[in-house]
C-alpha cells in the first residue's frame, strides 16, 4: 500500500475522532443545560413552594429573630447560659402584658401600649419601651408633673391586696397570706436600641397570629403587616456589673449594673456574645467538616416508615420539601443512614442536656450506637481544648445544637404545628401526589 493511501486512511480516522469529540462536548453541554433548567427553572413553574420559604414564621425566625438573639454566659468564665435580645426602635415588635401576678404602671401617654389583664387583644408596638422596677422621678421637684412610678406602684399594690381580701373574706381564719404582686414600670429609654433579658431557653420565640394588633400607624416594617409575627414580651434591660477579682477584670449579670453601650461591646472580648444566626451558621459548618452527614441524612422521605418514625402514628411528620432548606448554605438530604435521620430532630429531641450527654458519651444516651464521642466540642475536653474566643460555654456544642434545633421546627408556625395534630401543608396530599401549589411567603425587608 502506498504512503499516500496510508495518509488518507489516517486522516479519515482522525476526522471521525474529532467529530465524535465535538458531538460528545455538545452532548455534555446540552445535558448540563437541561439539568440546570430542571433544577433552577422548572420548579418555578411546576410548584412555587419549591423556591419560596415554608412559612412566614420561617422567614421571620431567620431574618428577624435569629440575628437579634444573642447567647453567652451570665458571668466571667461561667458555665450557665444567658440569652439577650437586641431590640431596636421602629423594628422589633414588643408587648407589655399583665398577668394575674404581674401588673404594670405607666404615665398616661404610655397606656395605649399596655395589654391589661383580661383584654382580649394583644397590643404590639415597635416603639422602643422597657420595663423596670418602679422609680421616683429623678431631679424633679415634688410639684412637678413627672410620673412617680414608685408611688403609683405602692398605691396599686394596696388596691390589689385590698381587692384580694374582699374576694377572700375567710383568708385570715384559714391562715392564707395575701399575695404580693410584682409591679413594673413602663418607661421610655433615651437610646434608640437596647438589650433585653430573655427568660427562655434561646430556642422558642413568642409568636401570635390571632387577636393581636400593631398599634403603630403606619407600620414601620414590612413584616409588621404579616398575618402572624414574632415579638418580645415584657422586655427588661440587660445590665452587668464589672469588678476585679485577684487583680483580674471580671463581670456578672446584675440588674443594678450598667447598660451595654452598643452591639460592639456585647460581642466584644469581655462579654463575648454571639447571635443565634451566627451559631447556626457555625453549626452547619461543623456538621459538614465533622462528617456528620456521612451517617445522618437530613430528609424525611415520602415513605410511611419515615413519616411515623420522625413523627407519630397519629401525627405523621410531613416529608421534606425543598423550601425547608431555603436559608441553608449547605444541605444534607442523603439516602444512606447509618444513624437516624435528623430532619425532625428539633421537634423529637429538644433537650440541651440530652444532646450534651449524647455528644460527650453517645453510648450513655443511646446504648449500642457506633457514634464516636465528640468531646472536643466541649471546654473541658480531657485531651485539651484551645481557649474559647467567645463567652459562650462549650461554643462548638452550642453551635451544632442550635443548628439541629432548626430541623423540623420552622416548617409552619407553632400554632399550626404538625406535632399538635394539625396539617396545614397537607401531608396526605403530598404522599398521594395531590399537593396544591402554595403562595410564596412574603419577604421581610
Amino acid at each position: 500500500m502506498s504512503d499516500k493511501n496510508l495518509n488518507n486512511k489516517d486522516e479519515g480516522f482522525l476526522h471521525k475522532i474529532d467529530k465524535s469529540a465535538v458531538m460528545t462536548i455538545i452532548g455534555i453541554i446540552l445535558l448540563f443545560s437541561t439539568a440546570v433548567g430542571v433544577t433552577l427553572i422548572a420548579p418555578r413553574y411546576i410548584d412555587s413552594s419549591w423556591t419560596s420559604p415554608s412559612s412566614i414564621y420561617q422567614v421571620q425566625m431567620w431574618e428577624v429573630a435569629d440575628p437579634n438573639v444573642y447567647i453567652s454566659t451570665s458571668h466571667s468564665g461561667g458555665a450557665d447560659m444567658q440569652f439577650v435580645y437586641h431590640i431596636k426602635e421602629d423594628y422589633t415588635l414588643l408587648s407589655f402584658t399583665e398577668s394575674k401576678t404581674a401588673r404594670i404602671v405607666a404615665p398616661p401617654e404610655l397606656e395605649p401600649y399596655i395589654t391589661r389583664l383580661g383584654e382580649p387583644q394583644l397590643k404590639l408596638t415597635s416603639r422602643l419601651l422597657l420595663l423596670r422596677a418602679p422609680e421616683k422621678p429623678k431631679g424633679a421637684p415634688k410639684s412637678s408633673a413627672a410620673f412617680d412610678g414608685s408611688a403609683s406602684a405602692e398605691a396599686l399594690q394596696l388596691r390589689l391586696q385590698g381587692q384580694w381580701e374582699r374576694d377572700h373574706p375567710q383568708s385570715e381564719s384559714r391562715g392564707e397570706v395575701k399575695p404580693h404582686y410584682m409591679i413594673l414600670e413602663l418607661y421610655v429609654p433615651e437610646e434608640k436600641e437596647a438589650f433585653a433579658v430573655l427568660e427562655t431557653d434561646g430556642l422558642i420565640e413568642n409568636w401570635v397570629d390571632q387577636n393581636f394588633v400593631v398599634v403603630d400607624s403606619p407600620a414601620k416594617q414590612h413584616y409588621h403587616g404579616d398575618e402572624g409575627v414574632v415579638y418580645v414580651k415584657n422586655p427588661k434591660e440587660y445590665r452587668f456589673l464589672e469588678y476585679n477579682f485577684n487583680d483580674t477584670p471580671q463581670w456578672t449579670y446584675n440588674t443594678q449594673g450598667r447598660r451595654v453601650r452598643d452591639l460592639a461591646e456585647l460581642k466584644g472580648n469581655r462579654l463575648g456574645f454571639l447571635s443565634r444566626q451566627e451559631l447556626i451558621r457555625m453549626g452547619e459548618h461543623i456538621f459538614a467538616i465533622e462528617g456528620c452527614w456521612y451517617c445522618h441524612t437530613d430528609q424525611t422521605r415520602t415513605l410511611i416508615q419515615d413519616l411515623v418514625l420522625n413523627g407519630a402514628e397519629l401525627y405523621p411528620a410531613p416529608p421534606s420539601s425543598a423550601n425547608e432548606y431555603t436559608f441553608d448554605k449547605i444541605t444534607f438530604p442523603g439516602t444512606r443512614r447509618i444513624g437516624p435521620d435528623l430532619s425532625r430532630v428539633g421537634v423529637k429531641k429538644r433537650s440541651r442536656d440530652w444532646h450534651k450527654g449524647h455528644f460527650w458519651s453517645p453510648k450513655t444516651e443511646s446504648p449500642g450506637t457506633i457514634m464516636p464521642a465528640f468531646r472536643h466540642f466541649f471546654d473541658n475536653d480531657p485531651r485539651g481544648s484551645p481557649k474559647s474566643p467567645y463567652g459562650i460555654p462549650n461554643y462548638r456544642f452550642e453551635a451544632i445544637f442550635q443548628y439541629l434545633m432548626t430541623k423540623g421546627t420552622r416548617i409552619t408556625p407553632p400554632t399550626q404545628a404538625w406535632w399538635l395534630g394539625k396539617d396545614p401543608i397537607d401531608t396526605l396530599g403530598i404522599i398521594e401526589g395531590k399537593r396544591k401549589n402554595k403562595e410564596a411567603a412574603p419577604k421581610v425587608e
